[in-house]
Order: structure tokens, then sequence, then C-alpha cells
């Protein structure tokens, strides 16, 4: 299947169901909303939005959730540029530079290029994602069980020596997460396993109480712990944001939009990784090539430039081994990934060709999400403005009703809200021993898929481990494996060795 007959039946999706482009809209102006409040994250808005997804089609199930993950990951530079508080983890980076700005005064042109720099980003990843993955999916169908257990296993290494400031507790945290996945019916032998006496883990732990136990109410105890009381000084937006950066802004940004962009886009590929490590990355590549580096820092138009289109480039390149390969990009797309298995949708390679208009749909929901964030985040700026203001005590609560709602709704199961409570309450002590919850939920997706195909694979070669020096393609990967876990440690060994010296 060509990438314009893909394109062409998203778009015929999108226009025999109006209903389609209302939830997406829908969908980006709450994603903005979670964005734009400190604490609330594209991760929480999916995953408790996700529950509600079941009595939608898969294509209007879908598009819901792709707008929340732009708006969400786009709204966060609100908070950034005006009070100096992320709403999400995404902007982080996007402070270093936008805050001075607005207290010198131009928190509007802040705005004015954050919003035009999420555009840049997320269009350029959204033209890779459509030429790109399509490519991807058909050499993915010569893939073996060989090749799939080596790419489920690089995918723990690249996130395990990215994403965690600790190589140790980055591969505790992905045992961790594997072993949260061994529970239920072995794939092979049918019997169950790790069960604990619970007849309710017959079939593992529910993806869904699970997910949004460590993300929405893990996340919300750790807000609840590091936020202030107060929202912190708020910057007067003195004029109104204008629909377009001024040209010299653009001409001076070109550079820093283009890495942002492409920096982006490369590490959304990796999976696990994250929008925040790509700003930061795309950040020191702009101000070593930026004419003046001594601006960053200090209210430089190029910073904020570079942030914004690398954390939604992100969103474009994690999607791609997404729904290529089954292995989420980052944190979002391995809740989005939950979404197309609750709709009956496999992600990989097959789904090319066996839901093509489910394919393409999520082609143009990208796409469109990236233009309504654009109009959406304009035209709203004074009421996203007052959401800053919004206080913990009264979101919180709100929050917890919809996750144990979101969470009974899908089995009508008590069993299923005792694990998203306890979910929540070891996500909180596990991030807060200083463990990387991107780890553990990588090895909880991605422990089944590298378990069910070595297996596979084991029983084709008749036990012979050796037979996987017959697959290059596998053994070019795993060296690739090795090489992201041994580089980390040898360039600690060295620094230490200079430190001694």
């Amino acid at each position: 299947m060509d990438i314009l007959s893909i394109l062409g039946a998203g778009f015929q999706a999108f226009l025999t169901d109006p209903t389609v482009m209302a939830l997406l809209i829908g969908g980006v102006i709450l994603g903005l909303i979670f964005g734009v409040i400190p604490g609330l994250t594209a991760a929480l808005g999916v995953s408790l939005i996700l529950p509600l997804t079941y009595v939608l089609s898969p294509i209007q199930g879908l598009a819901t959730l792709i707008g929340i993950y732009v708006g969400g990951i786009s709204g966060g530079l609100y908070g950034a540029i005006l009070i100096n508080i992320p709403g999400t983890s995404a902007s982080i980076v996007t402070c270093f530079d936008g805050h001075p700005m607005a207290k010198k005064g131009k928190a509007a042109e802040a705005l004015s290029m954050g919003i035009f720099a999420s555009f840049i980003g997320g269009t350029f990843s959204m033209f890779i994602l459509v030429t790109v993955a399509p490519l991807l999916a058909k050499a993915a169908l010569v893939f073996g069980p060989w090749e799939y257990t080596a790419l489920g296993i690089m995918g723990l290494s690249v996130v395990v020596s990215l994403a965690s400031k600790d190589l140790l507790k980055g591969l505790i945290s992905a045992v961790v997460g594997i072993f949260l996945a061994l529970a239920g019916m072995d794939p092979i032998l049918g019997i169950s396993r790790f069960t604990f006496g619970f007849w309710q883990l017959n079939t593992g732990f529910p993806t869904l109480p699970t997910m949004m136990g460590f993300f929405a109410l893990g996340e919300m105890l750790n807000q609840v712990r590091s936020l202030e009381s107060g929202s912190g000084e708020m910057q007067v937006l003195q004029k109104k944001v204008p629909l377009l950066p001024s040209w010299s802004n653009i001409k001076q940004s070109r550079l820093a939009l283009f890495i942002g962009s492409i920096v982006g886009t490369i590490i959304g590929i990796l999976p696990g990784v994250g929008q925040s490590t790509a700003s930061m990355l795309a950040y020191s590549q702009a101000k070593a090539l930026s004419k003046h580096p001594d601006e960053f820092g200090k209210g430089s138009i190029e910073g904020v430039a570079v942030s914004e289109s690398a954390n939604n480039a992100v969103c474009g390149g994690a999607m791609i081994p997404m729904m290529t390969l089954g292995i989420p990009g980052d944190l979002v797309t391995s809740i989005l990934m939950g979404g197309l298995v609750i709709h009956g949708l496999q992600p990989g390679p097959l789904m090319f060709r066996l839901n093509t208009d489910v394919v393409g749909s999520m082609f143009v929901a990208y796409a469109l999400s990236n233009i309504i964030m654009v109009i959406v985040a304009l035209a709203m700026v004074r009421i996203f403005v007052k959401l800053l203001k919004v206080p913990a005590k009264i979101l919180y609560p709100i929050i917890l009703i919809m996750c144990v709602l979101g969470t009974f709704s899908v089995n009508n199961r008590v069993f299923d809200i005792w694990i998203l409570l306890i979910a929540g309450i070891f996500g909180y002590l596990f991030t807060g021993s200083g463990f990387s919850l991107p780890p553990m939920i990588l090895g909880y997706i991605l422990g089944p898929i590298v378990e069910s195909n070595f297996r596979t694979a084991i029983i084709a070669s008749k036990g012979n481990l050796a037979d996987v020096a017959n697959k290059p393609i596998a053994v070019i990967i795993l060296i690739i494996s090795a090489l992201f876990i041994l580089l980390p440690l040898y360039f600690k060994f060295r620094r230490t060795k200079a430190i001694k010296r």
C-alpha cells in the first residue's frame, strides 16, 4: 500500500464522519488545558481520557488521543514563559529563555515564537512520519522472531542508558517493569504464573489501571509534594500575541528551528527518551552553532524556538516505531499503544495492510492537530493564562475521581481500582527513591515482546542459541544495543580516571 493510498483512506475517514474532526478539536483543546496547568501532563491527559474512548470507534478514539497528545506537549510553554514553571516536563528548557523574555516585557513575542516553533517541529516530524513509517513497515515485514527480540532489547537498552542518570537504577527499573509483565498466562505454555493467588491476574496486570496508576496517580502525588502553594510571579501580557513572530525573529531563529526539528524527530524515534532530553540536546547544539551564544539563558528568542520545536518534533518521531514496530517512542505513545490494542488493533507492519483506514486517519489526525493547536493556542491565550492560577487543591480531587471512575468503567471490577491505587503509590515511592519511570514502563511494554519472540525463536531453532548468528539484521541490532549500555560506562570510566589524575 503506497503513501498516497494510505493518506486517501485517512481523509476519507475524516470526510465521511464529521464527529472525528469535532473530537480531534476537542482533544487538542483538552490537551492544551492539561499542558497549561503545572502538574498535569500529556501522559496524564491521554491516560485519563483513554477509558472514555471505549464507546467510540477506533478512528474516533485515536483522533481524540492524538489531539490530546499534541495539545498537551504544546501547552507547557505558557507556564514556562509566564511564571517560570513549565506546564509539562517537555517545556523545562523553554524556561531558560522564555521567562527572561517575559521579564523584559516580551512575553507576547516569546509566546508567539513558542507556538510557531511548536507548529514547525510538529509539522516537520509529520512529514517524516508519513514518508518513513510506510517504508519502515514494509521493511519490518521481513523481520522474524530473532529480529523482534533484538529490537525489544535495543529499546530497553536505549531507554536505560539515556533516560536514567544512574545506569544501575535504570537497569533495576527495567527489570521491575519486565517482572510486572510476567504475571498472567505464559505466552507459549498457556499456564498462569505470578498471580499470587489472585484469579483476576490470570490475564496479567490490567494495562489501563497499571498505566493510570503510574502516570496519573503517581505523578499527581509527586506534584503535590513538589509544587509550591503559590504559582510564582505572573508576568503580564502587555500586548496581544501576534499570529506570527516578526520576520526578524523568524530569520534569527531559522537555524534553531531546523536543529530542534531534526534533533526532536530523531530522539522521538529512539524508544522512551522523551521530550525533555530532546529539548536539552537541541538547545545545546543550537547554542554551540548560534551567532549569539551569549544571549542564551538571558532571553534569547532562539532558545525558545529550539526548545519548542524539539519537544513537538518528538511526537511525530515517537509515533514511527509505535506504529511500524509496536515499540513506543515515548511515554505517551506507550499509552496510545494501549489504545490501539483496546480497539482490537495490533501495532506493527501488518496494521499498514489490514487497517489502512486507521493508519491513514492517524496520519491525518496528527497533521491537522498541529494546525488546530496553533489556532486554539492563539485564540484562547487569555483563558490559558487564567488557568495557570487554578489551585491544585481543586484540580487533584477531580483528577482522582476521574481515575477511579475511568478504571472501574472498563471491567466493572473493584480489583482494578486496587491495582490503580497500588500502582500509584508504588510509582510515587519508586520515583521518590531516585529510580526512573520510563525504563520501568518500557520494560512493562517490551518485556512480553522480547519474551514471546525469544522463546519462539529458540523453538524454531531447536534450542540452538547460536542460530542468531545467521540473522545479520538481529546481530547488528544487538551490537547497537550493547553499545548503548557500554559507551556510557566507558565515558564514566574515563571521567573518573581523569579526575583521579
